[in-house]
């Protein structure tokens, strides 16, 4: 009889141990953006309960970024630590068509997903308000978020994150406007196709696990 009740005891505590274990296995991210503060503090904002997220900043752009990227998340599993899902995230700015082409390409092919803007990062905070179509240059961007948040558009230190705080409650709203979009522009040449952004991609995966 003792021994039928060992063998339950057992039996529970490996039980137990396995839903435990289930509980804390969590989504890693690699996000590696073109900006050094703005996005990474952004991404870092979200309230992860199930997932990790390592977003850091390289001030480096479309292909350089890409194999930079590529270089942290080898350099990362060379030490044994995987990611389960990598993003780039940069914009279009000025650069060449080809480059920025080149870059989401480059990205895909070495099995990182791209969180993209046309022109810039600024034009995802843009949606959560309107739905903005057609070319929309981006030293615009400042002076109409500052309008419609109500307080000076900063890239210092720590607005990223202000700017997910404040956003929050319209994120939804963005993602729609992002698809819609997105919808209407997508023709296969993402340098061509302005205003859009698919930042609203990583932000749903994202949201998976807050």
């Amino acid at each position: 009889m003792s021994m039928g009740r060992q063998t339950k005891k057992d039996h529970r505590t490996s039980s137990l141990t396995r839903k435990q274990g289930t509980r804390n296995v969590k989504q890693s991210f690699l996000i590696v953006c073109e900006g050094v503060r703005t996005e990474p503090d952004y991404f870092k904002a979200f309230r992860m309960t199930t997932a990790t997220v390592k977003a850091i900043g390289q001030a480096m752009n479309t292909i350089s970024l890409v194999n930079k990227a590529i270089n942290i998340r080898d350099t990362e599993q060379k030490k044994k630590h995987y990611y389960d899902q990598c993003w780039v995230v940069f914009d279009k700015d000025d650069f060449p068509a080809k480059d920025f082409n080149q870059a989401i390409t480059l990205a895909r092919k070495n099995g990182f997903r791209v969180a993209y803007s046309n022109q810039a990062f600024e034009y995802w905070f843009l949606l959560h308000f309107n739905l903005y179509r057609g070319p929309l240059h981006r030293q615009n961007y400042a002076d109409m978020l500052s309008k419609l948040i109500g307080l000076p558009y900063s890239k210092s230190e720590g607005f990223g994150a202000v700017m997910y705080n404040r956003l929050y409650h319209l994120q939804s709203q963005a993602i729609k406007n992002a698809n819609v979009v997105l919808n209407e522009v997508s023709n296969g040449n993402p340098a061509m196709e302005e205003s859009s952004t698919t930042v609203h991609l990583l932000v749903e995966e994202l949201n998976k696990y807050i």
